[in-house]
């Protein structure tokens, strides 16, 4: 069993789409609508967005029939780089108060499992991480705190199962890995005082002890 090819795998699918972006657009001082959108099948309504031209806690507010803004553009810009999601994605922890890049997601690793097997019975072992999520809320007196949590949680929904037949467990396109999901008490700081809320969400992955890991083309 690789580990870090298991582990890498579920990191790039919580910081590639839907939950991380890239695209380009033009933006126009006052408006909310983004024109040219380079790709924009990858967006989410109500994900958060950051760039040139886009003011502080701006989001995704329609898709169709154009792409638009919660809040208007601050600047006139052509093909912007924007980007849908987390700034910040990490596999190391960081100090959430001095970090300025939000929202951010970071993997923690945690214990594992070997349950006992009889002879001859296939050993599976579980692989317990955490996503823990940062974003500030603002100070937005009608802001709902708990709000871009909620989006957020949605968008890692829909990283591990979203485009998947009924049937099929996430593997996460490694060979040996059994099924990777939320498994466990999510829990919430909407943080209504601090204005910056939290949210781990616990990911169990189940793995052959004895299979041969490695990334399935």
């Amino acid at each position: 069993m690789n580990r870090e090819t298991i582990i890498g795998a579920l990191f790039n699918k919580l910081t590639g789409p839907p939950l991380v972006v890239a695209f380009t657009a033009d933006t126009t001082t006052g408006d909310t609508v983004l024109a040219n959108v380079s790709d924009p099948s990858g967006l989410m309504a109500g994900m958060p967005v950051a760039g040139d031209g886009v003011p502080l806690d701006a989001t995704i507010a329609t898709i169709t029939p154009t792409v638009t803004l919660s809040l208007p553009a601050i600047a006139d810009r052509t093909a912007a780089p924007l980007i849908q999601g987390f700034l910040t994605a990490a596999r190391r922890m960081a100090d959430p108060n001095v970090e300025q890049d939000m929202p951010s997601l970071y993997l923690v690793e945690g214990n594992e499992v070997h349950a006992p097997r009889p002879d001859g019975a296939a050993a599976l072992v579980e692989l317990n991480c955490e996503a823990w999520i940062f974003t500030r809320v603002g100070a937005t007196q009608n802001a709902v705190p708990a709000a871009m949590l909620n989006v957020l949680i949605d968008g890692v929904e829909c990283a591990l199962y979203s485009n998947l037949p009924r049937s099929f467990r996430q593997n996460l396109g490694v060979h040996g890995v059994h099924f990777c999901r939320i498994e466990g008490e999510v829990q919430k700081d909407p943080g209504h005082s601090a204005q910056m809320a939290l949210a781990v969400i616990p990911i169990k992955i189940v793995v052959g002890q004895s299979a041969e890991t490695f990334t399935l083309s």
